[in-house]
């Protein structure tokens, strides 16, 4: 969820009998009373025949998610904005982690809830990257764009042909953690957002899945994909900061990976890529947003304050529509003014209050104000971060 405030609580509830199976982040212990009471709200409006999606507080907002009349998810979020999209969101991407470690089958139904509670340990990670504030803007580390000099060419093809050597078509290779920003194969760049998102937030380095071995082989389920049948996730590191992922079925082993296809493919590369690795720069939190895509707006205004100095929040919907008056000479969706050429163009401005980023395609302007003094490297990975998490189904 986009914003730099506290995080939301997320309970996970079985829907049957309303016993709690987790709460993320851990907090101190939440009355049962209350997650009753939620609860039962949500069973009350199901029973009459209204679904119950969202309510408001003055302080909070609440949003409930059933999944497959087993399990209900109920956000609490601090955050007194209205948060359109952004909470349903949230609840389809943690139900999403949920099922892409342990699989439909093991959530719909519920069949032994305290083994459901154990099982489902193996999901606080990558929810809880979800959860902290900002995580809704990627849901994983910053993607980074290949280091400068990088043959991309090449190493898309490398890419395919080791793919290909390993019985997949679903390879990517990743720079300082993130799948969006490096090289994918077609296959795996045809993947559904969700399933995209969800693998992209598992990838080391500082993914969800944390430090670890620099082969790893760990079975996963597509919650859009593939919700049923497992593949296998196999994350090889090259050198430090540059890794391979694959997605395959029973072949090949992972020593064969590591023995064979890697010296084979890869091998002869492996100092261009240390040259080239480099560590992917910090988020810059948006603290608004104005997106103009396929003729259709939506905005955004993250409340709270920032460094001494920075916009405050009432001013930021007028420096959005400053930065938009600026651009109209260049973009109109309307077609009434030559728009930019084709691919993607970034641009900033830099003031005393706030850096503005822009970015330009073809089909959509994004409009991000961010804090003061942003350096220039992390604009990049934090508007393809937000224009992924914009755009999501």
């Amino acid at each position: 969820m986009p914003g730099e405030g506290p995080a939301p609580c997320l309970l996970c509830l079985a829907t049957a009998s309303g016993l709690p199976l987790f709460c993320r982040p851990p907090r101190p212990q939440v009355p049962f009373s209350l997650v009753g009471a939620l609860h039962g709200v949500h069973l009350f409006g199901a029973a009459a025949g209204v679904e119950l999606r969202e309510a408001a507080t003055p302080t909070a907002h609440l949003a409930w998610g059933g999944y497959g009349d087993s399990i209900t998810l109920i956000l609490l979020s601090p955050s007194p904005a209205p948060p359109g999209p952004a909470l349903a969101r949230t609840l389809d991407l943690a139900f999403g982690a949920m099922v892409l470690v342990l699989g439909l089958d093991e959530l719909v139904p519920v069949r032994n809830v305290e083994r459901l509670k154990r099982e489902l340990r193996s999901c606080f990670g990558l929810i809880d990257a979800l959860l902290k504030p900002g995580g809704g803007w990627g849901l994983g580390p910053p993607c980074s764009p290949l280091p400068p000099g990088t043959p991309r060419d090449a190493l898309q093809e490398r890419l395919e042909r080791f793919s290909g050597a390993a019985h997949t078509d679903l390879g990517c290779l990743f720079f300082g953690g993130g799948a969006a920003g490096a090289l994918r194969t077609r296959r795996w760049g045809a993947l559904p957002a969700r399933d995209s998102a969800l693998l992209a937030a598992l990838l080391p380095p500082g993914g969800a899945l944390g430090p670890g071995p620099a082969a790893r082989d760990l079975p996963v389920f597509l919650p859009n994909s593939s919700p049923q049948v497992p593949h296998r996730l196999l994350l090889l590191e090259l050198v430090p900061g540059v890794g391979v992922a694959l997605l395959c079925g029973p072949t090949p082993s992972l020593q064969h990976l590591v023995t064979q296809l890697v010296p084979q493919f890869w091998g002869p590369v492996l100092e261009q890529l240390r040259g080239g690795a480099r560590p992917p720069p910090p988020r810059a939190p948006p603290r608004s947003y104005l997106l103009i895509h396929q003729g259709r707006t939506r905005s955004g205004i993250v409340k709270g304050g920032g460094p001494a100095g920075s916009l405050p929040p009432h001013l930021r919907a007028d420096a959005l529509r400053t930065l938009h008056t600026l651009l109209a000479p260049q973009y109109s969706p309307e077609g009434g003014a030559r728009g930019p050429p084709p691919g993607a163009r970034l641009c900033y401005t830099a003031l005393p209050t706030h850096t503005g980023c822009c970015l330009l395609r073809p089909d959509l302007l994004l409009l991000l104000l961010l804090p003061p003094g942003t350096p220039r490297d992390p604009l990049h990975p934090t508007a393809m971060s937000a224009l992924s998490a914009l755009t999501r189904e």
